[in-house]
C-alpha cells in the first residue's frame, strides 16, 4: 500500500497585518502626479489630446487642451481621501470647482472632443501594483 506524502506550513493569520494604508496613499499620490503630467505634456496614455477648435486658440490665445484661462488654468489641486488602519479605501477626484469641467473634457460632449485624462495609465497601474504586492509579500515573511 502506497502511502501519500504531503508537506504543509501554518500560517498564524493573527500575525499577518494587511494595512497597506500608507501603500494606497502613495498610490494616490503617484496616481495624481501622473495625471498631472498629462495635463501639462498634452498627452494621457500615451495619446495625445485633440487640438482646441481655432475660435477656442483665437480665444484663449493659446492651444493648450484642458487649460483654460478661468478654472482649469493652474488649477491642479485634487481631493485625496486618505486610506487608515481601519478604512482601507483611497480616494482621488477633481477639485469641487471644476468636476463639471474635467467630466466634459474627459467624456467629452456635443461640443468638446473627448480628451481622456483621468484615471490610471498603464505604466503607474503596473508600478502600484508592484509595490502593493512587495508589501504583501513582505508580511506574509514576517509571519
Amino acid at each position: 500500500m502506497k502511502m501519500a506524502m504531503s508537506i504543509s506550513k501554518n500560517f498564524n493569520l493573527n500575525n499577518i497585518k494587511f494595512d497597506l494604508s500608507k501603500e494606497l496613499n502613495n498610490s494616490i499620490d503617484i496616481v495624481a502626479l501622473d495625471i498631472k503630467k498629462g495635463i501639462e505634456k498634452g498627452v494621457q496614455f500615451e495619446v495625445p489630446f485633440k487640438r482646441n477648435a481655432p475660435m477656442t486658440i483665437k480665444k484663449k490665445g493659446f492651444d493648450h487642451p484642458l487649460k483654460e484661462t478661468g478654472l482649469m488654468m493652474n488649477e491642479t489641486k485634487m481631493i485625496k481621501g486618505k486610506a487608515s488602519q481601519n478604512n482601507q479605501i483611497a480616494t482621488l477626484l477633481p477639485n469641487e470647482k471644476r468636476i463639471d469641467i474635467a467630466l466634459w473634457n474627459d467624456r467629452g460632449t456635443d461640443d468638446i472632443p473627448a480628451r481622456p485624462f483621468w484615471g490610471i495609465s498603464k505604466k503607474v497601474e503596473n508600478e502600484i501594483i508592484k509595490r502593493i504586492e512587495g508589501k504583501i509579500e513582505q508580511e506574509i515573511k514576517r509571519a
